[in-house]
């Protein structure tokens, strides 16, 4: 049985394959027996799969190409979540988007996800971030969720695993990121190791595929492996199912990444660094039949 190290950035559903996976016996049908490393970072995620300590993982899209432009040698070899599902979450007293308006609202590093989406939605709705709102980075999710409790904050972008917990709490939900088509987890490894274990790559993209279709269509082993990861949302089986219910719909179930996600997030990124302009989505992508 071949040994495999699969690393994941976050708590987060939308990382949590590899645990159905698990659950539904899928590594042992492959001979492979898989170790699921959990960094509770992102760019950790990035330097592992560089340093091949964890040669294949689901970064951030954003993540993955400020790695890339540095040189490194990263390639998505699956699509998972082609579109970003985070949802801003007010006070109550907030009913709309026009009430952000002087507010202080958290952001989550922008060259992170939620943070660059964050950028995206206060362009799309024609604020200007330096004078119509009070931006405050406090650098990760956790820390914008508590300082909404907390009222520190007056409105965050949110993962659904936090946003709807938060929801349940009395806290409101006044827009999301459903409709900026952006690409958001990929599978991935680098070159280096592509080339030299094609066929063991292969089978964990084929394990990422069975996995999405057992996600989708066997909800309760999908909802206990999850809740094993998620034991406070454990607790509450409405938000549970409620964050379930968008991460089925949101997986891919082919692994192919689309294009034009790939080029809006890449949009994205070059405002950030301006080398990204020259990069294509063929460029980042080796797709597996």
């Amino acid at each position: 049985m071949e040994n495999i190290k699969i690393g994941i950035g976050t708590s987060s559903i939308g990382r949590f394959l590899p645990y159905v996976a698990e659950a539904a016996g899928l590594f042992a049908k492959q001979d492979l027996r898989a170790e699921i490393v959990n960094q509770l970072d992102e760019e950790k995620v990035v330097d592992d799969i560089v340093g091949q300590s964890i040669p294949i993982g689901t970064p951030n899209a954003p993540s993955l190409i400020f790695s890339q432009l540095t040189g490194n040698d990263l390639v998505i070899v699956g699509g998972l979540l082609n579109r970003p599902a985070f949802y801003l979450v007010a006070n109550p007293k907030i009913e709309a988007i026009a009430s952000l308006k002087g507010k202080r609202v958290g952001i989550n590093q922008p060259r992170r996800m939620a943070g660059m989406m964050m950028l995206a939605l206060l362009r799309r709705w024609g604020f200007d971030r330096d004078h119509d709102l009070q931006l405050v980075d406090l650098g990760i999710n956790d820390r914008s969720f508590e300082a909404l409790q907390n009222g520190d904050l007056d409105a965050a972008l949110l993962p659904p695993e936090k946003a709807f917990a938060a929801e349940a709490g009395g806290l409101r939900i006044i827009a999301d990121t459903l409709e900026l088509d952006s690409q958001w987890v990929a599978l991935a490894t680098s070159r280096r190791f592509l080339a030299a274990n094609r066929p063991l790559v292969g089978k964990v993209a084929a394990i990422y595929r069975d996995s999405i279709q057992i996600f989708k269509n066997d909800a309760p082993l999908a909802l206990d492996a999850i809740g094993r990861q998620l034991p406070a949302l454990r607790n509450k089986p409405q938000v549970l199912e409620k964050c379930y219910r968008v991460f089925a719909e949101l997986f891919e179930p082919t692994l192919l990444v689309d294009p034009g996600a790939l080029t809006a997030v890449l949009a994205e990124v070059a405002l950030q660094d301006a080398r990204a302009r020259h990069l294509r989505p063929e460029d980042l992508v080796v797709e597996f039949g």
